[in-house]
């Protein structure tokens, strides 16, 4: 071990002792000490070998140890973490010397479970001493408890063996080292079922969050018909708990999603399968999460497996109303994976708030006749929103082509290629097939080789694209052949065409011949026809596709109306008014273009020359996501260098900002207020009648007193973050939106951020 090294694992025992003191006690002196000591010890590791005197390494040692006492009535639990403070283990733990010096290791039974938990100690070689003094190996400090093991013991007694079954409890970390929580599993066999559990706990919020997936596997598995049987049920239930998509489409991929979920190939190290769920459902105040699970299989094997597996969960998360389906398929040879093996892992989401129906699939580990690996991904998209689109894809598009508005992955060609390590032979096949709300696209490649003491490759890959309206296709083949000897390039043919049209169609091909005598090039473009090409009818004018849209009762809405964590009763609808409460404000919204920005289409349609309006008023601007490249003619070069999605004017507060109530006409507010007041000093809860007997007027001020600024402090934000303005150059003329300052200066000027034209960055010698 180095002095980098020790240095790391002394500051991360610092971190941890920290989190165990707490905030009531300062340590930051005795701490910073055991720093300061550590690094003396490892500034003697880097002096050359036989150079440092014995007296001086023993003199350093002393002075660490000594550090290190002074802080050890909070070693033990910067070792354990929340279990040193339950009974138990508090009576089995020992005392923190001996924890500092050899480790945690605890044993002990509750009731027929035996739990076995320990934790490793860094140990530090001393170097090489003056006249060639051997030292004893220093022990730094332990390792924080990694995992907790159970058994349960044999119901006959004495020595017999224990039960099968078990579980495991680990512990779950921040970067800093700080405690998020704990982690575990458990499997206990309740013949003719098995029970398998997983959970975590994190108590590191204002509010502890709570994940368990649940499972109970059937032995034997349940016979239905035709061949089919069931072979699990269970489920999922989260507290403040939360689906993180991007997340879960990452694990699709992976594989990791459905090894966590399903135990298709669960992780051998506990700490990766708690750190897993921890990460695809995260902490969110407020959010649940509940659903169901089950395993169904055909021709089953017992045991040995089946010939098809088919995992499927549905999650629900409230009160949003998302819902996802996740699954895994496989069809493998039970005791010959080898011959057959495939994995389709798959994620359905249905998001209400996004308006949004998406499905991602992946091949996972997938392999045939154990030479070929098969791989490749699927999604689709189908928004129903104020910009609705569908977008389905089966191993991409076409090379180029981008897909928005719609937001998708990179998403990789569905194919096979060998994959034997050293193999003479090498072959590739793959292809795509896409479809889009205007286009229609496939594609494919095949690749071959023989690599032996002569080396040949060859290649042929066709990609087609056929655009609806207006109406547009495009065709690419390229093929080429090549062959080396020793490195040494013997010759190649590389032929490539391209077709495209109407309007008028147009070939292009060119041909390269190369030998290790000479090279032949040729290159070509043909014109068949001059008609012009198909074109779009042009849009209505923007202001009356505006006008319709903000005329429809939904571009009305309340907002700032509630709190997210109550649900209130439905309200009567009233007939020919809008309900806003007080505390609310009135929005006009729509989504079928920015507003504020000149425009060059609207829904895919040409508009009859650039077109731009806003709504007038003093009223604030509502903000949406708008994709710019929907509405816009961008270069490639803007394409690349622009947001994909960009937070744009969709409409206007109508409202004033502090309304007289009685300029309004008024609705009778009719709910009744059903109030619950709990008692946290003994738990009892008083409802209706019993529950006036709180004082309201002190609760009032309390609340009041717990919203206001504190007496002494200063109410200036030591960090602010605000919406980046851009400035025209030349004219000085603001926007709020990149898309709106280029937009507006195309042609005269350009646009910069204005804190950037504020303070310019000097680059004199630079360039």
């Amino acid at each position: 071990m180095n002095g980098a090294d020790l240095v790391a694992f002394v500051d991360d025992l610092r971190d941890r002792l920290a989190a165990a003191a707490g905030e009531s006690v300062d340590l930051t002196a005795d701490l910073n000490a055991l720093v300061t000591d550590a690094e003396q010890v490892a500034g003697l590791l880097s002096k050359p070998t036989g150079t440092v005197p014995e007296a001086k390494w023993r003199a350093a040692v002393t002075k660490f140890e000594q550090s290190r006492s002074r802080v050890l009535e909070f070693l033990t639990r910067a070792t354990a973490g929340a279990l040193a403070d339950t009974p138990v283990f508090k009576d089995v733990l020992g005392n923190a010397e001996e924890i500092a010096r050899t480790g945690l290791r605890v044993s002990f039974d509750l009731g027929p479970v035996h739990v076995a938990a320990s934790s490793g100690v860094l140990y530090l070689d001393p170097p090489k001493l003056e006249g060639d003094v051997v030292m004893p190996p220093v022990p730094i400090g332990p390792f924080p408890l990694g995992a907790v093991n159970a058994t349960i013991a044999s119901p006959f007694g004495g020595n017999g063996p224990s039960m099968p079954g078990g579980g495991v409890l680990v512990r779950l970390a921040h970067p800093d080292g700080s405690e998020k929580g704990w982690g575990g599993r458990i499997e206990v066999p309740l013949p003719p079922v098995q029970v398998s559990a997983a959970a975590i706990l994190a108590v590191d919020g204002t509010v502890p969050s709570f994940l368990a997936v649940l499972g109970i596997e059937f032995v034997p598995p349940i016979q239905l018909s035709f061949g089919f049987s069931l072979d699990r049920v269970g489920g999922i239930i989260g507290v403040n708990r939360t689906m993180w998509v991007d997340e879960l489409r990452a694990a699709i991929r992976t594989g990791a999603a459905a090894d966590a979920l399903f135990q298709v190939r669960p992780p051998s190290d506990p700490a990766v399968f708690a750190t897993t769920l921890d990460r695809l459902f995260p902490r969110s105040n407020g959010s649940h999460l509940v659903g169901p699970s089950l395993k169904l299989s055909w021709l089953s094997f017992g045991q040995q497996g089946s010939l098809v597996a088919l995992d499927v969960a549905v999650i629900v998360e409230v009160p949003v109303g998302r819902v996802a389906i996740l699954g895994s398929a496989r069809i493998a040879i039970p005791n010959l994976p080898a011959v057959l093996n495939l994995r389709l892992d798959l994620l359905g989401l249905f998001d209400p708030v996004e308006q949004l129906v998406s499905i991602d699939a992946s091949l996972v580990d997938s392999h045939i006749l154990g030479i070929f690996e098969v791989y490749g991904d699927a999604a689709l998209r189908l928004s129903w929103g104020s910009q609705p689109y569908v977008v389905i894809s089966v191993g991409g598009f076409f090379p180029g082509f981008d897909p928005k508005p719609a937001k998708l992955p990179p998403i990789r060609r569905v194919g096979m290629s060998q994959s034997v390590p050293g193999g003479v032979i090498a072959l590739r096949v793959e292809g795509y097939f896409a479809v889009t709300g205007n286009s229609l696209q496939m594609g494919g490649r095949i690749e071959a080789g023989i690599d032996f003491v002569i080396k040949a490759h060859g290649f042929i890959e066709v990609d087609a694209l056929i655009q609806f309206r207006p109406f547009r296709f495009q065709a690419r083949i390229a093929a080429g052949f090549s062959v080396s000897v020793e490195g040494f390039q013997f010759g190649s043919v590389h032929l490539s065409g391209q077709v495209s049209g109407p309007g008028p169609i147009v070939i292009q091909g060119s041909l390269s011949i190369s030998v290790f005598l000479f090279e032949i090039s040729w290159d070509q473009t043909f014109t068949l026809g001059s008609g012009p090409a198909d074109a779009l009818p042009p849009s209505r004018p923007l202001l009356d596709i505006l006008a319709e849209e903000l005329g429809k009762k939904e571009a009305l809405r309340a907002a700032s109306t509630s709190d997210p964590h109550v649900v209130l009763a439905p309200r009567p609808p009233a007939t020919g008014f809008a309900l806003v409460p007080p505390t609310g404000t009135l929005q006009a919204v729509q989504r079928a273009a920015p507003l504020g920005i000149p425009l060059d289409r609207v829904h895919g349609l040409p508009l009859d020359g650039k077109q731009g309006a806003r709504i007038a008023g003093s009223g604030n601007d509502v903000l949406d996501g708008f994709a710019p490249a929907s509405f816009l003619n961008l270069t490639d070069a803007e394409s690349l260098n622009r947001k994909p999605f960009e937070d744009l004017p969709a409409g206007k507060v109508l409202t004033p900002a502090d309304p007289l109530l009685t300029d309004f006409p008024s609705v009778a507010e009719i709910r009744k207020i059903h109030q619950i007041v709990i008692d946290t000093r003994t738990g009892a809860t008083l409802e209706g009648k019993k529950a006036a007997i709180v004082d309201l007027a002190r609760l009032a001020t309390m609340v009041v007193a717990a919203r206001a600024e504190p007496a002494l402090s200063d109410p200036t934000p030591v960090l602010s973050a605000v919406r980046e303005q851009w400035v025209e150059v030349g004219t000085g003329t603001m926007h709020q939106s990149a898309t709106a300052a280029h937009e507006f200066a195309r042609g005269s000027t350009v646009a910069v951020a204005a804190a950037d034209l504020a303070e310019p960055v000097d680059l004199t010698g630079v360039m």
